[in-house]
């Protein structure tokens, strides 16, 4: 019994590295396209487009 109580934690060990590598693999594979999708991280052209749309509305 300890013996496969034992197989099933290494195993479930395994598989969270697994997965938390592919996560990450993810990341920087996507991360331009991520990148354009927050609102944090824009580039200063397109804080110059914001400015001008602003004074259009007012």
């Amino acid at each position: 019994m300890k013996e496969n109580s034992a197989l099933k934690a290494v195993l479930a060990i395994i598989g969270g590295v697994v997965v938390l590598g592919a996560i990450v693999v993810g990341l920087i594979h996507f991360w331009d396209d991520i990148k354009k999708l927050l609102p944090c991280c824009c580039k200063e052209e397109d804080a110059d487009e914001l400015l001008e749309f602003d004074d259009i509305e007012e």
